[in-house]
């Protein structure tokens, strides 16, 4: 082999090992189970009013579902907080799409307490990754609400999505600002969506972390890119 030829052959070998640590040196191992995800479609406009009254009443976003009682027992666990034998449940064959009459399933509450292999055990099993629970949040969303940054990466690993609206008409994103979470909203926006994504108020995150005095979060997004000159002009 020449010497131009085996620097080409180094060359080409640095790319692959760099594109490989970008991929694939996530430390979390929860997300060893999913494929990166596609990028999300950057939307940016509110709902459309018709269409998101019609995705809330989608048999997906709605409930509650014909329960068996090995269902009702899942979802008692998870609300108290039994997650060993929530987990044990789940991997039995209890529905992990099972949905009560307070519209409460089990991913979003195992998503809103952070309780990853629950989470990751759930999405395996094709629990739906954006209806809403009783809270009005995507699990997603209760996940972004609530802080739990491991569980925000697993989900959009396992493809939820950071743009889907909840009851309240703010997506995670919009959520996350709220909560003053800025490294979160850091994690949403990698996944794609648009910085200037709106809730149903025609509100941006900025305006949102503006109006809850979430200053970390503002400048965070600021140095994104956030349009400061819009507020309350969308």
């Amino acid at each position: 082999m020449t010497r131009q030829a085996a620097q080409a052959v180094a060359a080409a070998a640095l790319l692959m090992a760099a594109a490989a640590r970008a991929d694939g040196a996530d430390p979390d191992p929860a997300l060893r189970a999913f494929a990166k995800p596609a990028p999300a479609v950057a939307r940016v406009g509110p709902p459309d009013p018709i269409a998101w009254e019609r995705q809330q009443r989608t048999p997906d976003r709605m409930g509650p579902a014909p329960l068996r009682p090995q269902d009702r027992a899942l979802l008692a666990a998870l609300r108290e907080a039994r997650w060993t034998d929530a987990l044990a449940m789940v991997k039995a064959g209890a529905a992990v799409n099972a949905r009560d009459e307070r519209a409460s399933h089990p991913l979003a509450l195992a998503a809103a307490a952070g309780r990853d292999e629950l989470v990751r055990e759930l999405r395996q099993r094709g629990a739906a990754p954006d209806r809403v629970g009783e809270d009005g949040f995507t699990a997603l969303g209760a996940a972004a609400w609530r802080g739990q940054r491991s569980t925000v990466r697993l989900l959009l690993r396992s493809g939820a999505s950071a743009a889907a609206w909840g009851h309240n008409g703010h997506t995670p994103l919009h959520l996350a600002a709220l909560a003053g979470h800025a490294d979160i909203v850091d994690d949403l926006l990698r996944s794609g969506i648009s910085i200037e994504l709106l809730n149903r108020a025609r509100e941006s995150a900025l305006d949102v972390a503006a109006t809850a005095a979430q200053d970390a979060v503002m400048d965070r997004l600021i140095q994104g890119g956030a349009d400061m000159t819009m507020a309350g002009r969308r």
